[in-house]
């Protein structure tokens, strides 16, 4: 028996009811999150399958939580930042094309688009770690800034202007002007 299945069989369960629904409710923002910053499939869904993993065993912690879901995404940002972030995995061409796949009629946009989402995305990465965090949090997490502040333990107008920051920093990459 696995250690994850030994954790599940321990809880009772109304517990193993809490974990259910947040894995149905977070499990998919998690995923979308880690793979936006870390960028590999596999290795993010690792990542969320451990997260769940340690709210398990932390379950009385996460019942005594006010906000459960800020919990769960608190894990999963210390287990990137502990372990999983050293080995920065490069994402493969065939997984960019399964995570974003564009219709074949259209090879000139399909080109285009991936050039810009690539730039893009290079673009962020090369943020400062307090002002891409923000970014990624508020556009793959899906987090307001209320969520985004309370998670990085910062107060809401430092959110807000690290955003402003980011997005400054961002259009001077790209080129874009406001």
């Amino acid at each position: 028996m696995g250690v994850r299945s030994r954790v599940r069989g321990s809880l009772t369960s109304a517990e193993r009811g809490l974990l259910d629904e947040l894995v149905r409710e977070l499990g998919p923002r998690l995923l979308a999150y880690i793979r936006r910053v870390y960028g590999n499939e596999h290795d993010a869904e690792d990542i969320v399958a451990e997260t769940f993993c340690r709210a398990a065993r932390n379950i009385t912690a996460l019942q005594a939580s006010n906000r459960r879901d800020l919990y769960v995404l608190t894990i999963a940002r210390n287990l990137c930042r502990d372990g999983f972030r050293r080995q920065r995995p490069i994402s493969l061409p065939h997984e960019r094309l399964q995570q974003n796949p564009a219709p074949i009629s259209e090879p000139s946009r399909m080109i285009v688009g991936d050039e810009q989402t690539q730039a893009l995305r290079a673009a962020v990465a090369g943020l400062p770690e307090n002002l891409r965090e923000v970014v990624v949090l508020r556009f793959s997490g899906g987090l307001k800034f209320e969520q985004i502040a309370e998670l990085l333990h910062i107060p809401l107008g430092t959110a807000l202007s690290r955003m402003h920051a980011a997005v400054g920093r961002l259009r001077e990459t790209l080129g874009v002007r406001p």
